[in-house]
């Protein structure tokens, strides 16, 4: 019910424009724009301001991100260690990523909870707002293979039936 008159096509390629129209603002932990952000408030702003929604609504966790993933909007497809098929990622998608604690160097293999989220673009491509580069940024999962082996999940929002009248 939140956009009668488009499609779901559309939809997508708004979220995707407006997530590029944020490329290189600055990273700011807790911030959730329009000026500087952190990772899951970047995802956020670009929903609420797409679909006015709170993609945190029901969500549980100690971090944004995941509430991101637990929240009532949307469908989550996990990937485990032997099957990150990108294929399932549909642009506009929200890509959910773990990373390693502050005391540690490297990622946790058997850490699924995810502390960074970005949002899918095309061509294995994902923007997201960077803690490390301290902005807002484009990676791809081919690139640099750290992003794919660190990807949890991903959660169509755009398909939840309450975002389009079908």
């Amino acid at each position: 019910m939140i956009k009668a008159n488009i499609n779901e096509i559309e939809l997508r390629k708004e979220i995707i424009k407006l997530a590029l129209m944020q490329l290189n603002k600055l990273y700011i932990h807790g911030s959730h724009g329009p000026d500087t952000f952190d990772c899951a408030g970047f995802v956020w702003y670009v929903y609420n301001e797409i679909l006015n929604i709170d993609i945190y609504k029901g969500g549980y966790g100690l971090s944004t991100t995941t509430r991101i993933m637990t929240s009532n909007y949307g469908d989550i497809k996990i990937f485990n260690d032997h099957d990150k098929d990108l294929e399932k990622i549909k642009m506009g998608d929200i890509v959910l990523l773990h990373r390693q604690s502050k005391e540690e160097n490297t990622p946790k293999e058997d850490n699924k909870y995810p502390g960074h989220c970005g949002i899918y673009l095309e061509n294995n491509d994902f923007i997201h707002c960077s803690g490390t580069r301290k902005q807002v940024i484009i990676n791809n999962f081919d690139k640099c293979k750290y992003w794919i082996r660190v990807l949890v999940a991903s959660k169509d929002i755009v398909s939840d039936s309450r975002i389009l009248k079908k």
